[in-house]
């Protein structure tokens, strides 16, 4: 009864019509209706990528990194979540989770009977990781690069086995669309890299036109959840309608299917990117996968010579990468680790770090606006996979980083010549988790205190941890969260901020001040200052409960000159941490009661 109240209270925020669809498809998959809607269609030709005139002035210093990668999947291994390696043999196993060697107890069932979260194997992902076909453009651009037929005769070989093994809605791998979206982009990027033998086309247009059909057969679901879904969904099947377009396939029917993804595509970026640029999903992961699909997009309309997005759309977009420029503090490119990271690095045309956002960044604008941002070739290599003008040809692009700002009122950035701090905003728009007030603090590049991350969507009560207010740089009430739990990913309650201020103090000094109520009726107000030489943070809270405020922390933070000092009494703890999906380390922690009174801490780096 209690979360048919919270789902009432939600469902104008949600959407009348997005809760109804909700509601339908679960009704719809419970009962078996969507195997009739979604039938089980064998592949009946093979697809083979041919020999191509070997690639012209690629620079040797991305050979390296892409020559290791490519070795290792020929040696047969490969890479999960950009972190984990795994010997499978040269023919991965399609339905086994590595990290424990469970497999889809029946792989050969109808997607609609697999669960999500009860499949037998733990986590799903760990499935679909590699059905992201990220090994396909690694060895495409190997056999490219290299002119190495023996990278050429193994993508053939894995591709095909691929289709022989995951027939249309069977299996694991169709289970969502957003994975089959991913992956026929990835196919779709191989053919702008090598040329694919005339007398296989048709098997290639039978691969992309079951990739559209299964996208478009359920993209109304992918829309509801106003997240990357969609836009990743419609991407997906506006560009696969463009190539079969292009190759004479059925044109009249996926005329209409690339008008309906083009226009759900634009219709999910007016809706879901806010006027500074800030995504739905409140996540810097999330909101890389966003920039990364319209680089894809944008190279597409580019080489079928598709119209342009509108002036709305483009300023959207051009937003859209700027809040990810802002958010680059790292020494090598780091963003916050905040919100939901599920370890996804779609745009994989380069060998370089998953944490390193410099690159994503360099790609979107160069097909944008026709500018770079940064001059190293080291964080250049997609452009000379997806544009027809090198890197250091392009203009720079200056992007202004005010000493602070608020993005859309649900981040605050206060910034100075040595120091960064990232600061979430009570904000109730879109699926909030329970990270209010979070606080990230970055000192000369390197990531002082700092957001604890998601590691795994389905491994129990570590992943309950990861989603809770106490691994977050907050307080928290009671025992409680700050949202009640209504399902896995959607929580009850939303927080809107009651008071907020962005102060500039002097040419070095800035500072933001926020207040908020939880649904139990505790209030929170939270000021944050940041000088030349340290962070304040002032905490007031009102409430009956016995309540904490806690700072997870780098573990070599104290290498970096930093002190900390406050009025309450700090009890020293260790904590978990994930930047990569499914791996988590410890770290120091701080934890600091606080009771109806008002506690500040100060990071100081003066000494």
């Amino acid at each position: 009864m209690n979360k048919l109240l919270l789902i009432i209270k939600l469902i104008p925020k949600l959407g009348y019509y997005n809760f109804a669809y909700a509601a339908w498809y679960k009704i719809g998959m419970k009962y078996g209706l969507f195997k009739y809607r979604f039938p089980i269609l064998k592949f009946n030709k093979q697809v083979s990528f041919a020999t191509s005139i070997v690639a012209k002035d690629y620079n040797p210093i991305w050979l390296i990194g892409l020559k290791e990668q490519a070795d290792k999947i020929i040696s047969g291994e490969f890479t999960w979540f950009s972190i984990h390696k795994f010997k499978t043999g040269e023919i991965p196993q399609w339905f086994q989770n590595p990290f424990n060697r469970k497999k889809i107890n029946n792989p050969h069932i109808h997607w609609t009977e697999i669960g999500d979260f009860n499949s037998g194997v733990g986590d799903v992902k760990s499935v679909w990781e590699l059905s992201r076909f990220n090994w396909l453009t690694t060895l495409a651009r190997a056999y490219k690069v290299t002119g190495d037929i023996q990278y050429l005769d193994r993508l053939n070989l894995i591709i095909n086995n691929w289709i022989e093994h995951n027939s249309l809605n069977q299996g694991p791998n169709w289970m969502c669309g957003q994975e089959t979206s991913i992956r026929l982009m990835k196919i779709l990027t191989t053919t702008t890299i090598i040329d694919i033998k005339e007398s296989c086309k048709e098997g290639l247009n039978e691969l992309i036109a079951h990739h559209v059909d299964r996208i478009n057969a359920n993209i109304k679901y992918g829309v509801i959840q106003d997240n990357n879904h969609g836009t990743s969904e419609a991407a997906g099947m506006y560009t696969g309608s463009l190539w079969l377009i292009n190759q004479n396939h059925q044109v009249a029917k996926y005329q209409l299917l690339k008008n309906k993804g083009r226009a759900v595509l634009e219709g999910r970026i007016e809706k879901l990117i806010q006027k500074d640029g800030s995504f739905s999903q409140r996540s810097c992961n999330y909101h890389r996968v966003v920039v990364d699909t319209m680089s894809f997009v944008l190279q597409m309309i580019s080489i079928h010579r598709e119209p342009p997005f509108s002036v709305f759309i483009l300023d959207r977009l051009t937003k859209l990468g700027e809040w990810q420029y802002k958010m680059i503090f790292g020494q090598n490119g780091e963003a916050p680790n905040y919100g939901s990271n599920d370890g996804a690095m779609i745009e994989t045309l380069h060998s370089g770090s998953y944490e390193d956002f410099r690159i994503s960044t360099q790609l979107f604008f160069a097909l944008l606006l026709k500018r770079r941002i940064y001059g190293m070739a080291s964080v250049s290599e997609p452009i000379y996979w997806r544009s027809d003008v090198a890197f250091d040809r392009l203009p720079f692009l200056d992007i202004e980083r005010p000493m602070n700002e608020l993005l859309d009122d649900h981040i605050g950035i206060l910034r100075n010549n040595r120091a960064s701090v990232f600061i979430k905003l009570p904000d109730d728009k879109f699926r909030p988790g329970n990270d209010t007030g979070h606080i990230d603090l970055w000192l000369d590049g390197v990531n002082i205190l700092r957001d604890s991350g998601s590691f795994s969507y389905n491994a129990g009560e570590i992943t309950e941890f990861f989603k809770s207010v106490s691994s977050h740089n907050t307080v928290q009430f009671g025992q409680h969260e700050q949202l009640p739990k209504i399902s896995r990913f959607l929580n009850g309650d939303w927080i809107s901020a009651e008071y907020l201020a962005l102060r500039s103090i002097n040419e070095s000094s800035s500072s933001i001040e926020f207040q908020y109520s939880d649904f139990k009726g505790n209030k929170h107000r939270r000021k944050v200052v940041l000088n030349s030489h340290s962070l304040s943070i002032i905490d007031i809270i009102v409430s009956d409960e016995r309540s904490y405020v806690q700072y997870h922390l780098s573990p070599n933070w104290d290498d970096s000159g930093l002190s900390i000092r406050t009025n309450g009494c700090i009890e020293d703890g260790t904590s978990m941490y994930s930047k990569y999906y499914n791996l988590k380390k410890d770290g120091p922690s701080k934890k600091i009661e606080i009771q109806n009174e008002e506690v500040f801490v100060i990071f100081d780096w003066s000494r």
